[in-house]
């Protein structure tokens, strides 16, 4: 069986080989954003929330929302973050609206510093992730690895580029794409919170401690 290395390299013969995290505002629009390929993504407002399909269709978009794999570390993002959602067409010169890629990206600094993919209409499959991985791998060369994210140890990943500029995460029908200074920098706000919740947890258990005997008087 052929190596992720070999696989990712084989489909990069027919990619462009430019990164695309990291690129400005104004490159990735210009790419994505062409007349039968890609549009701003705006959700459809429902129309009768109260409605059988209004209902079901809440239920979805909550669905969407609890899976997205950036939502855990989203809140430890420079105050610069602007937030971008594309929509980009799966068919060839064919702007559908059902069978296509719904695209988050976050700026930081003028950059896309991470960008997450989410297949719509069919499953996410190996073969079209391996071509997210080939886009974004620049002249450095993709390897498996795991990382587990949380508490204090940034964003989780599968993958990471040997020079150790980007990492990524697939999950369920998610591809999520980052740099690691990103993550250097959530990891970084993750101790910081940790270290005001450790505060305030010991001035609780301080105030718990002091009242305690108030508390109990008379047993």
């Amino acid at each position: 069986m052929a190596s992720l290395s070999a696989a990712v390299a084989f489909v990069c013969l027919n990619s462009d080989l430019s990164a695309r995290v990291g690129e400005t505002r104004a490159d990735i629009e210009r790419r994505i954003l062409q007349p039968n390929l890609g549009k701003m993504f705006f959700r459809s407002p429902i129309k009768d929330p109260n409605s059988r399909e209004g209902r079901e269709a809440e239920r979805e978009r909550q669905r969407e929302e609890r899976e997205q794999p950036f939502n855990d570390v989203r809140k430890f993002f420079p105050a610069d973050t602007h937030e971008a959602i594309y929509w980009k067409s799966a068919l060839a010169n064919q702007l559908s609206n059902d069978n296509g890629w719904k695209v988050h990206v976050f700026y930081m600094g003028g950059r896309s510093a991470l960008e997450a993919y989410r297949r719509v209409g069919e499953g996410l499959n190996e073969f079209e992730v391996r071509a997210l991985l080939a886009a974004n791998r620049g002249a450095s060369v993709w390897k498996k690895v795991s990382g587990e994210g949380g508490g204090t140890n940034g964003i989780a990943f599968d993958y990471e580029l040997e020079d150790g500029s980007l990492r990524a995460k697939q999950q369920g029908s998610w591809l999520m794409i980052y740099t690691t200074r990103l993550n250097t920098y959530v990891i970084e706000q993750q101790k910081i919170a940790k270290e005001l919740r450790d505060k305030e947890l010991e001035l609780l258990r301080q105030e718990q401690q002091g009242k305690a005997p108030e508390s109990v008087m008379g047993f």
